[in-house]
């Protein structure tokens, strides 16, 4: 089975690979800083694989391999649609269910609990109707 390297920047995993332009184009997204210049902090793993992988079986590849942040992103089938909602994996507890961010605002969330600036919750509890944190406003 594949491994994840063991950083202190956040992953986001690749598991869908039919779309490669809708992946570049994602990439471009989380890359971009926002206006006040913050940005995610990612690595980007892009290794078939973990095609089809659910996010139970990244979070347990992610801790057996020491992943040193809070948190991990997956870029799942819904993750390529419009906006990017990228899955946001907790890693420091198993019982919280995942959720997802847009790619404009994955910053946001990765910068906020890598640096325990904000709680989980809180970006859980800002979520649209469809589950989606589409930032503060």
């Amino acid at each position: 089975m594949a491994q994840l390297p063991s950083l202190e920047n956040s992953l986001l995993v690749r598991t869908d690979f039919d779309d490669d332009d809708a992946w570049l184009e994602l990439r471009a997204a989380v890359e971009e800083p926002n206006a006040d210049g913050f940005m995610a902090n990612l690595e980007p793993v892009d290794d078939r694989a973990w095609r089809g992988a659910d996010w139970t079986a990244l979070r347990d590849a992610a801790t057996a391999a020491g992943q040193h942040a809070e948190v991990l992103f997956v870029v799942d089938s819904p993750a390529l649609g419009p906006g990017y909602p990228v899955q946001v994996v907790d890693l420091a507890d198993e019982a919280r269910p995942p959720f997802r961010c847009l790619a404009s605002q994955l910053w946001a969330v990765d910068n906020n609990l890598n640096l325990a600036n904000m709680d989980w919750d809180e970006f859980a509890d800002a979520l649209d109707q469809d589950g989606v944190f589409c930032g503060f406003d």
